[in-house]
């Protein structure tokens, strides 16, 4: 069964929110980690409500609800959400507070907010959904395997609209941490690390509106030979009947560390596919992958790769159809198969 995408939309580190032509001018940043661009979150999201909520549920909520509009769904008949570290903000000051005061007198609300399903909870408060609603967790897999579950979703009911999608925040305390953990020195790490928000409408009912389909989703573990890698590559191309010519481009989530090898090695079985890196411009977080599945589904509708993004140009006329790339921490590996409706 074909799934397709009624919309899409993300918040980075770069200017992606409600844009067609992304990336036509760069943010640079300074900073020792990629800083969202915010929007203006109050044509999304009531004031009051955003005195109360943490730069996770901000970014996350507005993606969120702005691909719906665009989709022209009110109530998604699930929402589903993939996150790493979830609301790190809030489980910040939760702790801080309970260092500072001595574990006594504490405010409620951060520990409320600190859990990872306040994402999928709040964006279903606000929109008054009371349908599937569920949030999975698995390190750099976290998307993915919200992704999949949109698509067991899809696959066992008729003509449903599902919103999934991947958020991940970072600040100073967070990032301090991971630097006192040497995590940038353990993957030899030179992109920075970041943060964002991108979401889905999935549907199973064509229409002549949509332009692009998902047509497979790989998750592999604990990948020890490139050799196994291409094998299981070669096998979901030939259950979707196309082969290794038939991809126009690469989406590679490549984040310029000792994990370049295995993409290397990738990019060699695609010899005419052009190769898009993005991780560069918006940092890496554990949803990353997100965005990639965004930018595959952006090239293939405008016909057009970004000319920030061009790691190896092959100057295709058409981009039809896509593959994003993710290989992170030495085992965790997905591959997005799309293409043109």
């Amino acid at each position: 069964m074909d799934i397709y995408i009624k919309s899409s939309e993300a918040i980075t580190a770069q200017d992606t929110f409600n844009k067609t032509d992304i990336f036509s001018d760069t943010v640079l940043h300074e900073d020792n980690y990629y800083k969202c661009v915010s929007p203006e979150f109050r044509e999304y999201i009531d004031a009051k409500l955003l005195r109360r909520m943490s730069k996770i549920l901000k970014i996350s909520l507005t993606t969120a609800v702005s691909c719906l509009n665009k989709a022209n769904v009110l109530q998604p008949d699930a929402i589903i959400v993939g996150t790493g570290l979830g609301c790190v903000e809030d489980t910040a000051k939760f702790l801080i507070q309970i260092a500072e005061n001595n574990e006594q007198l504490l405010n409620p609300t951060p520990f409320i907010q600190s859990t990872h399903n306040t994402i999928s909870g709040q964006l279903a408060l606000l929109i008054k959904c009371k349908n599937y609603n569920l949030t999975f967790t698995q390190k750099a897999l976290s998307y993915e395997t919200a992704l999949i579950d949109a698509l067991m979703f899809l696959k066992d009911n008729k003509d449903v609209n599902v919103l999934v999608g991947g958020t991940d925040e970072i600040n100073e305390e967070v990032y301090e941490l991971l630097k006192n953990a040497d995590c940038e020195k353990n993957n030899r790490q030179k992109t920075k690390f970041g943060e964002g928000a991108t979401f889905f409408v999935l549907s199973n009912c064509k229409t002549d509106d949509y332009k692009v389909r998902l047509k497979d989703v790989l998750i592999m573990n604990s990948i020890n030979r490139i050799d196994d890698l291409n094998e299981k590559i070669n096998e979901l191309l030939k259950k979707n009947n196309l082969s290794l010519n038939d991809i126009d481009f690469i989406v590679s989530g490549s984040d310029n560390s000792e994990n370049d090898n295995i993409y290397d090695e990738f990019y060699k079985q695609f010899a005419d596919s052009s190769i898009v890196k993005y991780k560069h411009l918006i940092g890496e977080y554990d949803t990353a992958s997100g965005f990639g599945m965004f930018l595959a589904n952006n090239i293939i509708e405008n016909n057009k790769i970004p000319e920030p993004l061009i790691h190896i140009n092959k100057n295709k006329n058409k981009y039809q159809r896509g593959i994003a790339f993710n290989f992170t921490k030495n085992k965790d590996c997905s591959v997005l198969l799309m293409e043109k409706c």
